[in-house]
């Protein structure tokens, strides 16, 4: 199974970081390529991407950083997104790895790649600048 991790260094505090990552109605505000919109229901988070909507359970340990995002387009059926705030001096690192699930075409994996890219600057420009948004 392929996978790709980025970082990007954000300039606030990893409690700030973790904060803004844990709540998945933050997911259409910075991963704009993959999250459409997200609704609670029934205390699942249901997320309407560009293929549909999926189930996504984030799971978050805040004193080591970790910020994990488990996709569940169907039942039974699981992928994983891992995530890590690093302490980095004054700031955070972030680092974000995806995996290729069995099925995914290299050319949407690799599309999937480069709009990750753009996401984490989104993601570093929502928390540096406190868009209210």
């Amino acid at each position: 199974m392929r996978s790709d991790t980025r970082s990007i260094h954000i300039q606030a505090a990893p409690e700030k970081v973790v904060s803004f990552l844990a709540d998945p109605r933050n997911l259409p505000r910075w991963a704009v390529g993959f999250a459409k919109s997200v609704r609670e229901d029934d205390g699942r988070w249901l997320v309407t991407t560009g293929s549909g909507e999926l189930v996504v359970r984030v799971e978050v340990e805040p004193r080591s950083g970790v910020v994990d995002f488990f996709m569940s387009p169907a039942p039974g059926v699981e992928g994983l997104a891992g995530s890590r705030v690093l302490p980095n001096g004054a700031g955070s690192e972030y680092v974000f790895t995806q995996f290729q699930p069995p099925g995914m075409s290299d050319q949407v994996f690799e599309q999937s790649v480069r709009a990750l890219a753009h996401e984490l600057s989104v993601l570093r420009a929502l928390i540096e600048v406190e868009c209210p948004l």
